[in-house]
């Protein structure tokens, strides 16, 4: 459609004689993106904070001790407890937390105004050759320092009875399957109008099944680099490689508090983090402001990323303070009887809408409009499979294989789940 993910699907579908009801799976994307952005951005601002706080510790031991603070842990001069209390001290600073929130949603909406070329091109060729290296000099420290054999046990020897297992002991474990799905859909920004958005930018003759590949491996690649960096470090250091968010802010600090030049692979590691972090907020903003830009009569491209962005600054701070234990906003709860939402933080809140909801429900549409709503031919045109046996597969695929899946993910998130209760 080379448009906006709302303004492609109208087309397509108008083009195709369908209902151009089926924008809906674009505004579902959309608005998707745009709330996981409002709490992307606050947990970004606390990874500014750390790349912040490991430099400024890290040079204030060299003025005192000179260079052979590089070859220093991180945060040196603190024990284990004196780092984990750094983010309570973070998260209990409310002015804190909302400059680096600040920050952040500039720096994001300052590429994405500047456009495709000046602004989001140049910015990605920039951050992920540096991000890549980053990552392979991590990993490279992390398997000669930390235990590698643990790390590749946990990482790659498979457990067949968590898969395997009977259906309700399954679902009762809060389902490893459903979680795995989960965390597909988070890190190829499945359902969320980001692929959309960008496809839009793809010339008509791109080989799509060649960059749909590409994607999906180095995808897969670089989630196994970083675990490659991680997991050895955690387990070297004895800790608990289930400890969820708390492992980057808490764990792996204090795991690089007892290596040498841990000080300067920590601040590394957090600086790979904020790329990370930056290339996909920069995404998650483009996804609205090229529909809004759309609508606007003349560019309007720098104008629609401040608003849409000082919007998602705003609600952002709503997610900010209900993580400060003496903010108002952290005792603001739907009431625990509400499925799926009750009980927890906003942040959480929209957290678990868009992870559980949003982005299944636009993906099981983009499947369905993929599949049923585009002709056979149109699409065997577009996406220019070189053999007709795998467009068969991939029909298929999309048209049965994938509405049933993540349907079952939508059954299991809304239904299931707040019935066993897990």
């Amino acid at each position: 459609g080379q448009l906006s993910a709302i303004g492609a699907t109208t087309k397509v579908a108008r083009a195709e004689g369908a209902s151009p009801s089926w924008a809906a799976l674009g505004w579902v994307g959309m608005i998707g993106a745009f709330l996981i952005l409002t709490f992307y951005s606050v947990i970004a601002g606390w990874v500014l904070a750390y790349v912040v706080m490991l430099a400024g510790d890290l040079f204030t031991r060299i003025g005192t001790d000179g260079l052979s603070a590089l070859g220093a842990g991180a945060f040196a001069n603190d024990d284990a407890d004196e780092i984990n209390a750094r983010l309570g001290a973070l998260l209990s600073s409310s002015p804190r937390m909302l400059i680096y929130h600040a920050v952040f949603m500039i720096a994001t909406v300052a590429v994405v105004a500047r456009g495709l070329k000046g602004g989001i091109e140049a910015a990605v060729k920039l951050l992920m050759p540096a991000f890549f290296v980053m990552l392979i000099v991590l990993v490279g420290f992390s398997l000669v320092i930390g235990d590698t054999p643990k790390a590749l046990n946990y990482l790659f020897l498979t457990d067949a009875e968590r898969i395997t297992g009977d259906l309700l002991p399954l679902l009762a474990d809060g389902s490893l399957i459903n979680s795995a799905l989960g965390q597909a859909f988070f890190s190829l920004s499945l359902g969320s109008a980001m692929m959309i958005t960008y496809g839009s930018y793809m010339t008509p003759d791109t080989d799509i099944p060649r960059v749909s590949r590409f994607i999906a491996i180095s995808d897969t690649g670089v989630a196994l680099l970083a675990g490659l960096a991680i997991f050895p470090i955690v387990f070297a250091a004895g800790i608990e490689p289930a400890a969820g968010p708390t492992l980057l802010f808490q764990a792996l600090p204090v795991a690089f508090n007892g290596m040498p030049a841990g000080g300067i692979f920590a601040l590394l590691f957090f600086l790979l983090a904020f790329f990370a972090a930056l290339t996909s907020s920069i995404a998650l903003l483009e996804a609205s402001v090229s529909y809004v830009d759309e609508q606007s009569k003349g560019d309007r491209r720098v104008v629609s990323a401040i608003v849409l962005g000082a919007i998602c600054f705003v609600i952002g701070i709503a997610n900010a303070l209900s993580q400060n234990a003496n903010s108002g906003f952290s005792k603001i709860r739907l009431p625990e009887t509400v499925p799926l939402l009750g009980g927890i933080s906003i942040l959480d809140v929209l957290d678990t809408l868009t992870g559980d909801l949003l982005l299944p429900l636009a993906a099981f549409l983009t499947a369905l409009f993929a599949g049923w709503a585009v002709s056979a031919t149109s699409a065997r045109e577009e996406l220019g499979f070189k053999s007709e046996a795998w467009f068969v597969r991939w029909r298929f695929l999309v048209r049965w294989v994938c509405p049933i899946a993540v349907g079952a993910i939508l059954v299991y998130s809304l239904i299931v789940a707040p019935i066993i209760g897990a």
